[in-house]
């Protein structure tokens, strides 16, 4: 299983990584926390089937290419309470998601990491 999700640029930041008014890395983690819930929304994917509750999630510094295109680790923590079975965990996370950009477009595909789904026992 591997999730992935589309978002754009602003303007403002397609235009500043175009003419690099500023340093790219910092221009794209400005735009990956005003996306924060886009992001989120990546993460619940993978824990939907544990019911697993995402929060507390921290972006860090992307590490990019000249086309801006490359990768940054979101630390979070997943919570599971079930009163019922007596279970209340709470664990920190990560995972690395990589970024593809077209700036022509304005359009970001965030791809999250691939983790391999088990096949059904057989009887």
């Amino acid at each position: 299983m591997q999730e992935s999700t589309k978002f754009k640029f602003s303007s403002i930041a397609v235009e500043g990584l175009k003419t690099q008014a500023a340093e790219k890395e910092s221009i794209v983690l400005n735009e990956l926390l005003n996306h924060k819930p886009v992001i989120e929304d990546l993460l619940v994917s993978y824990y939907y089937r544990s019911r697993g509750r995402i929060y507390n999630v921290r972006i860090n510094k992307p590490v990019l290419d000249a086309n801006c295109n490359g990768a940054f680790k979101v630390n979070y923590n997943i919570g599971h309470f079930n009163a019922c079975a007596d279970v209340d965990s709470n664990e920190e996370e990560s995972m690395h998601i990589s970024i593809n950009a077209d700036l022509n477009s304005g359009s970001v595909l965030l791809t999250g990491e691939y983790f391999p789904e088990r096949e059904p026992d057989e009887i």
